[in-house]
């Protein structure tokens, strides 16, 4: 985190005797008044000097607007819209932007100080690549470290054609540690507006699918993730039915269908289906919706078992005896909070 360690600050492309940004930061903002200022600063303390950000509100109705309108960077602007949803917000921040490099940061998120410059630097090196991303660290709605976390020095990410782990995992927690060329996020059309969950996955495949992502290292970490019991992601991820659209996007993507042999294609399908079941499950299991959790943990293990999912759920249940969470990824959210 020493800043004095950074080289000189990066200069922006003058063209036709106007600064381009490198780097476009768009910020899809809804009712986030109360975390919309630690994420302005945490720009502003960014070491890569040259990069723009737009704030696109999305029908807020309590003070975000006058916040931001307050933050006296002048490389931060704000866009209005009336409400269409996460998509359509950063689709217009995306439309807006003049940066080379584009990174979608969720209005209640923070990035460390040397994120953008690392993250930049990487993808500048990497002519090939569509997209660099980092590692990130989830943090409680007060800003705190989420307990329970493995190091960041332990955790392995892959660089090069990851579309197949991409589409698997969901590697990324959003795309707030994902730094893409801009013409290639313009190019296979932005975001998906139809899907209200796990677009951020469905637009990261398709961007996977254009090229090799870098990963920059483990250390250290590009993005801090905050956990709010009242997200539209939490809630949403309750509800099986709102999964379902972006896992049928994705599945049936004759593009992707395309790259990969039948069966290997077809035994992906239903790995896909047993990761989500699984998420699914995991997530209603820390809201302590035992039987809801338990029946898709089981469905999981029942399309596509393995030995860590079996032992998680075997611990599941003296973890609910015994109100202790056993398991990191089994965490009961209401001793977070």
């Amino acid at each position: 985190m020493d800043a004095a360690r950074v080289g000189p600050a990066r200069t922006a492309v003058n063209v036709n005797g106007m600064q381009v940004p490198t780097v476009s930061v768009v910020v899809p903002a809804f009712n986030v008044g109360s975390y919309i200022a630690p994420l302005l600063r945490s720009l502003s303390a960014q070491t890569l000097a040259t990069f723009e950000a737009i704030v696109v509100d999305d029908g807020s109705t309590d003070d975000t607007c006058a916040i931001v309108e307050a933050h006296t960077d002048a490389r931060v602007r704000l866009i209005r819209q009336a409400n269409q949803g996460v998509s359509a917000a950063r689709n217009a921040g995306l439309a807006a932007a003049c940066g080379a490099f584009v990174l979608f940061l969720d209005g209640d998120d923070l990035l460390h100080p040397r994120a953008l410059e690392r993250l930049t630097r990487t993808l500048e090196r990497h002519p090939d690549a569509v997209a660099t991303y980092g590692t990130f660290i989830k943090i409680r709605e007060n800003g705190e470290r989420q307990p329970g976390q493995k190091p960041l020095e332990l955790q392995r990410y892959p660089s090069g054609d990851i579309l197949a782990q991409v589409i698997e995992q969901n590697i990324f927690a959003n795309g707030g540690h994902v730094l893409l060329r801009r013409d290639i996020a313009l190019a296979i059309g932005g975001f998906d507006r139809r899907l209200s969950l796990s677009e951020d996955w469905e637009f990261l495949c398709r961007a996977a699918s254009r090229g090799q992502f870098v990963f920059i290292g483990q250390t250290p970490e590009v993005l801090y993730l905050r956990l709010r019991s009242g997200s539209l992601s939490r809630n949403a991820a309750r509800s099986w039915e709102r999964s379902l659209p972006a896992v049928r996007a994705v599945l049936d993507n004759e593009e992707f269908r395309g790259k990969f042999p039948r069966r290997r294609w077809t035994a992906l399908c239903r790995r896909v289906r047993a990761s989500h079941l699984w998420e699914f499950g995991r997530v209603n299991f820390c809201e302590r919706r035992y039987d809801m959790a338990r029946s898709f943990m089981w469905r999981s293990l029942l399309i596509a078992p393995t030995v860590k999912r079996a032992a998680m759920l075997a611990l599941s249940y003296p973890s609910q005896i015994l109100d202790v969470s056993l398991v990191g990824r089994l965490r009961f959210v209401d001793h977070d909070r």
